[in-house]
C-alpha cells in the first residue's frame, strides 16, 4: 500500500519527513484561501532545492578550483602520454589526487551531490503520488467517499469490478485494494480522474444512492483540488495533444536550460584527448538529459512532472546567481582558503585514504593476487610437465633396487611411471 508510507530503509524516513513539510505547507496556503496542489508543489519545490542550495555551492565552487588547477593536471596527463603499463597509470592516478588533496577539490564530489539528490526525488515521488497519504486535508476529502464505500456490499463490488477492469490498462499500478483496510480504498480513489468518477458512479445501483451523493458533492472539490490551469495533477500526460503536455515540454526546455548555464556542462578544450574525451560526454549529456525528462514526464502523473519542470527552473535561476557570484568573486582568496582547509584536514588525519584510493588499492590488490595465481599455476603445470617426461637413466634402474630419496624429483618420476605402467 502506498497510503502506508512505504519507501525503504533510506527514502521512507525522508518521505515521512518532508510529508509533513508538504502537509504544512498546505495546511498554511489553505488558512489564506488558497486551496490548490498545484501551488503547494512549486512553494515545496522550491523549499527542497533551497535545502539543496549549499550543495550545489560547494559543486561549483570545486569546479571553479578545477578549471585553476587544469594546467597542473594537464602537465601530468602529458608526462604519463602514451603510457599504458599498470605501473605508470598508478602513478598518474597518485599525482593527480596529490594535486587535487592540495588545492581541496575532488573528481567525485559531483557524484556524491546526485547521490544525495537520488533519495530526495524518490521521496518526493511518493509524496505528489498519492497526496491522501501525507496530506491530512485531501486524505479526509477521499475518505469521505471510502466511508460509505466500506459499508455498502454492493459498493465494494461495483469498486472491485471497476479496479479489476482498470488495472488491465496501468491505472492502479502499486495500489492494492482490500477492504479490511480503508487505507486501500483511498489508495485507489487517489488514482480517479474526473471521467474516472463518472464511469464508477455508473456501476453503482439504486442501493448505493449514499455513495452517489458522496461522490457527487466531493468529487468535483477533489478535481479543483488537483486542477492546475486546466491540467489535472493526476493524470498521466503521454503523447496525446492535449494541456497536461505543456508540463513535459517545460521539464524538456528547463532541463536544456539548466545544463547550458551549468559551466560543468559546457567545459572548454584542453588539448588533452582523454579529458577532451571526457568533455565531450559531458555535452553530450546536456542533450540527451532534456530528452529523457521529457520522456519520463509524459508516463507519470502531470504533478510529478510539475515537480521536475519548476525543479530545472529553480536550478536555472541558482545557477544563474552562482555563477555571477563567482565572476564578481576574488578566486585567489577562494582558493587560497580551500588549500588552508585542505591542509588542516591532512595534518589531523595524514593516514586517511579516500574511497577512490581504496577501491584503487583493492583493485590492484585483487589483480596482484591473480597474477600470483596465475604464476602458481604455470609453476605447478611445469612441474607436473616435467615429472611425466622425466626419463633419466636412475629411472631406468628403479626394478634393480636402487633408492632414491624421499621426496626428490627422482622418487616421484619413479612413482609417476610405476603409476603410468600400472594404469596400463
Amino acid at each position: 500500500m502506498i497510503l502506508t508510507k512505504q519507501g525503504g530503509f533510506i527514502v521512507k524516513p525522508i518521505s515521512i519527513l518532508f510529508g509533513y513539510i508538504f502537509d504544512f505547507i498546505y495546511n498554511v496556503m489553505c488558512s489564506v484561501g488558497v486551496y490548490n496542489i498545484g501551488a503547494a508543489i512549486i512553494i515545496f519545490t522550491i523549499f527542497a532545492r533551497f535545502l539543496m542550495f549549499p550543495l550545489m555551492m560547494q559543486q561549483s565552487k570545486s569546479s571553479k578550483i578545477m578549471a585553476y588547477i587544469q594546467p597542473e593536471l594537464s602537465k601530468i596527463q602529458k608526462k604519463y602520454k602514451g603510457k599504458k603499463d599498470q605501473e605508470s597509470l598508478i602513478a598518474q592516478q597518485r599525482e593527480t589526487r596529490e594535486i587535487q588533496s592540495k588545492y581541496g577539490v575532488s573528481m567525485s564530489s559531483g557524484c556524491i551531490t546526485a547521490l544525495i539528490q537520488l533519495p530526495i526525488f524518490l521521496a518526493v515521488y511518493r509524496i505528489i503520488s498519492n497526496i491522501p497519504a501525507y496530506v491530512t486535508k485531501i486524505y479526509d476529502l477521499y475518505d469521505k467517499i471510502a466511508t460509505p464505500i466500506m459499508s455498502s456490499e454492493t459498493a465494494k463490488t461495483a469498486l472491485t469490478s471497476f479496479f479489476e477492469d482498470s488495472n488491465n490498462s496501468g491505472m492502479f499500478t502499486r495500489v492494492t485494494l482490500d477492504y479490511a483496510d480503508k487505507n486501500t480504498v483511498i489508495d485507489v480513489l487517489a488514482k480517479f480522474t474526473g471521467d474516472a468518477w463518472d464511469k464508477f458512479s455508473a456501476l453503482l445501483s439504486s442501493a448505493d444512492q449514499g455513495v452517489i451523493d458522496a461522490i457527487s458533492n466531493t468529487a468535483p472539490e477533489i478535481n479543483e483540488r488537483y486542477n492546475f490551469f486546466g491540467i489535472n495533477l493526476t493524470s498521466i500526460p503521454g503523447l496525446a495533444l492535449t494541456t497536461a503536455l505543456i508540463i513535459p515540454i517545460m521539464s524538456f526546455v528547463f532541463q536544456f536550460l539548466s545544463m547550458k548555464v551549468n559551466p560543468v556542462s559546457t567545459p572548454a578544450a584542453t588539448g588533452d584527448a582523454s579529458t577532451d574525451a571526457t568533455m565531450k560526454s559531458m555535452k553530450t549529456m546536456m542533450y540527451v538529459m532534456p530528452v529523457m525528462s521529457f520522456f519520463v514526464t509524459i508516463s507519470v502523473p502531470s504533478g510529478i512532472g510539475l515537480y521536475w519542470a519548476m525543479g530545472s527552473l529553480v536550478s536555472v535561476i541558482t545557477t544563474l546567481l552562482i555563477n555571477l557570484y563567482y565572476k564578481h568573486a576574488d578566486m585567489d582568496a577562494i582558493i587560497k582558503k580551500s588549500m588552508e582547509k585542505a591542509e588542516i584536514k591532512r595534518a589531523k588525519h595524514p593516514d586517511r585514504k579516500s574511497f577512490l584510493e581504496k577501491m584503487q588499492e583493492a583493485s590492484s590488490g585483487a589483480e596482484q593476487q591473480q597474477q600470483a595465481y596465475e604464476q602458481k599455476k604455470t609453476t605447478r603445470n611445469m612441474s607436473t610437465q616435467s615429472l611425466k617426461n622425466y626419463t633419466s637413466s636412475t629411472m631406468k634402474k628403479a626394478e634393480e633396487g636402487v633408492k632414491y630419496r624421499e621426496g626428490s624429483l627422482a622418487a616421484r618420476a619413479n612413482l609417476m611411471n610405476k603409476y603410468d605402467d600400472d594404469d596400463k
